[in-house]
C-alpha cells in the first residue's frame, strides 16, 4: 500500500510539472496555420496572425498580464497602445540581454531597458514591424500615422501600410519622389512604384519623368493633369515654359501656338514633328497649317503665315506696317493697308484662295468687249 501511495504521489507531481511546462509556453509563441485552430485551443479569444503565423489576441483584446496564455478585453486601448508591454520592462546592459527574448529588440542603454529596434513597435509582448505587421484600428485615423507619419491603416487587413505617394524602405515609409533610393540600372526601379517616375542617375532618387510633376506626392501629367492657380501666371509656365493655366478647368494647357508632344509643349509651326501621311497631323493643332513632307515639321498652308506662333491669313489677318512687317515679302502682289494694318492685294490684283492674283488687263477687256459686240451684231443681222 505504501508503494502504491508513493507511486500515485510521484504521478501527480509529474502531471503538475507537465502542466507548468505548458503554461510557460506563451500564447504569442504558438505557431499556427491560417485557420487559427491552434490559437483557439490555447484561448477562445486568440486568432492566427496571417503574416507571422503566430497566435495573437483578437482585435480589442490583449494578453492577460497575469497569464501569458490568456486574452482579456482591452478596456481602454488608449492607455496601452500599441499593446501589452513586456519587452520594455526587461532590464539590460547589452543587446544580447534583449535579443534572447525578441530578436527584433535592442538595449536602450540610457534607460537600461530593452526596446524594439527602429521601424518596430511592441505589440502583444513582442516586437513587430510597424508596416505590414502591426495590427491597427481602421476607425482611428492616427492608429498608424502616430507611429509612422507616412502610413495609414488598411481597413481590409487591419495592418499599417504606406500611404499614397510613399513606399517602405528599410521598414520606414518614405516619399517615392525624392525620397526612395532607386537603382538607375533598373528601368522599373521607380516606375513600378509610380508609373510616371524614373530614377535620377545622379541622385539615385526617384523623380517625375519628362512631362510630369509631383502633386500630393504623386506624379501627374503637367498638361491636363496638374491643378494650377489661374491667378498665378507662372503656375504652369514654371513647369513647362510653353504652357499656361486654363482658368476654366484649372489645369495646365499648352499656350497659343504650341501643342503637346509626349506630354511636353512644343512650338507647332517648325517645331512639331508631324506625319505627312496624316492630313490632320498639323491641322488638328492649327487649322491653317499642314505637314511639310520634306522636313516632317508643321508649316503654315498656302495663303497663311505665322504670327506669334500661330498661322494667320496673310490677307486680312497678318498685322503689318509700312516699314518692318512687310506684306510683299509674304505675297509679292500685296501691300499694307494703313487703315486696318492688315495686308491687302495691291491695286490691279484680287485675292484668289487667299493669294493675290492678276486682274485682266485693259487691252484684254477691250478685246473681249469687241468680240461680244460683234457676236451680238451677227445675231441681229441673222434675225433680219
Amino acid at each position: 500500500m505504501e508503494v502504491t501511495v508513493l507511486n500515485l504521489a510521484l504521478l501527480i507531481c509529474f502531471l503538475l510539472l507537465g502542466l507548468q511546462d505548458v503554461s510557460d509556453a506563451a500564447l504569442v509563441d504558438t505557431v499556427c496555420t491560417s485557420g487559427g485552430g491552434e490559437c483557439v485551443a490555447v484561448h477562445a479569444d486568440a486568432v492566427c496572425d496571417p503574416v507571422n503565423l503566430k497566435c495573437e489576441c483578437k482585435t480589442d483584446y490583449i494578453v492577460d498580464p497575469g497569464n501569458a496564455d490568456a486574452c482579456v478585453q482591452d478596456l481602454d486601448p488608449s492607455l496601452d497602445l500599441p499593446g501589452l508591454e513586456v519587452i520594455t520592462t526587461i532590464a539590460c546592459t547589452t543587446d544580447g540581454d534583449c535579443t534572447t527574448t525578441d530578436a527584433n529588440s535592442i538595449c536602450d542603454t540610457t534607460a537600461g531597458k530593452c526596446a524594439c529596434k527602429s521601424s518596430y513597435i511592441e505589440q502583444n509582448a513582442g516586437c513587430v514591424t510597424i508596416i505590414d505587421e502591426f495590427t491597427c484600428d481602421s476607425s482611428d485615423a492616427t492608429s498608424c500615422s502616430s507611429l509612422d507619419a507616412k502610413s495609414e491603416c488598411d481597413a481590409t487587413t487591419n495592418k499599417c501600410q504606406c500611404s499614397s505617394g510613399n513606399t517602405a524602405e528599410n521598414g520606414v515609409c518614405v516619399a517615392i519622389i525624392s525620397g526612395f533610393t532607386c537603382d538607375s540600372s533598373d528601368a522599373t526601379s521607380c516606375s513600378s512604384l509610380d508609373a510616371k517616375s524614373e530614377c535620377d542617375a545622379t541622385t539615385t532618387k526617384c523623380k517625375c519623368s519628362a512631362g510630369n510633376t509631383a502633386e500630393n506626392d504623386v506624379c501627374v501629367a503637367i498638361i491636363n493633369g496638374f491643378t494650377c492657380d489661374s491667378s498665378d501666371p507662372t503656375s504652369c509656365s514654371n513647369l513647362d515654359a510653353k504652357s499656361e493655366c486654363d482658368a476654366t478647368t484649372t489645369k495646365c494647357k499648352c499656350s497659343s501656338g504650341n501643342g503637346a508632344v509626349n506630354g511636353v509643349c512644343q512650338t507647332i509651326i517648325n517645331g512639331f514633328t508631324c506625319d505627312s501621311s496624316d492630313a490632320t497631323s498639323c491641322s488638328s493643332l492649327d487649322a491653317k497649317s499642314e505637314c511639310d513632307a520634306t522636313t516632317t515639321k508643321c508649316k503654315c498652308s498656302a495663303g497663311n503665315t505665322a504670327e506669334n506662333g500661330v498661322c494667320v491669313a496673310i490677307l486680312g489677318g497678318y498685322t503689318c506696317d509700312s516699314h518692318h512687317k512687310s506684306c510683299t515679302a509674304l505675297d509679292a502682289k500685296s501691300e499694307c493697308d494703313t487703315t486696318t494694318s492688315n495686308c491687302k492685294c495691291s491695286s490691279g490684283y484680287t485675292a484668289v484662295n487667299g493669294v493675290c492674283g492678276t486682274e485682266k488687263s485693259s487691252a484684254e477687256s477691250v478685246r473681249i468687249s469687241w468680240i461680244f459686240v460683234t457676236a451680238v451684231m451677227f445675231v441681229v443681222c441673222c434675225m433680219v
